[in-house]
């Protein structure tokens, strides 16, 4: 787990969080919650997802599986995963580091095992740009390692 400064970043990591805070913008929430996904594929292809929190039966949406939905659609195998989050919420400040929820965690898990993969790499930034985290899915999801993908 690395900890980073976004000087640091090249050019196509620096592009893809800047996709993510983009998508972000566009987040639904009656409180304010603003989180983006940007999840390059192996084709060069972006694929984007913004938060919508819905109150109502119809549940939620994270943005993590609203751009990994497109991926699917559009059959692309993901190469990285950028993820961005400001909550509007008691003790959290723009400079923590936002990384997928459990469900989200469990997607992904699932999908790299139906493309074939061994790993994803993510980048999870700052709100503040202030520090980003360069993580691969098995150190945020350590059952990975622990389970054969046969």
């Amino acid at each position: 787990m690395d900890f980073l400064k976004f000087s640091s970043l090249n050019k196509e990591d620096l592009f893809l969080v800047e996709k993510a805070f983009k998508s972000a913008e566009n987040s639904i929430s009656d409180k304010g919650h603003k989180v983006g996904c940007a999840i390059l594929d192996a084709n060069g292809n972006i694929h984007v997802g913004a938060t919508n929190v819905r109150s109502r039966v119809i549940g939620s949406t994270c943005a993590e599986r609203m751009a990994m939905d497109s991926v699917w659609f559009k059959k692309q195998t993901p190469k990285i995963c950028v993820l961005v989050g400001k909550f509007n919420r008691s003790g959290w400040s723009d400079d923590l580091i936002c990384t997928p929820c459990g469900v989200c965690l469990e997607m992904f898990f699932e999908s790299i095992n139906d493309f074939g993969l061994e790993d994803l790499p993510f980048i999870c930034a700052a709100w503040d740009r202030s520090r980003i985290l360069k993580i691969n899915l098995s150190e945020l999801y350590p059952q990975i390692g622990k389970t054969s993908r046969k």
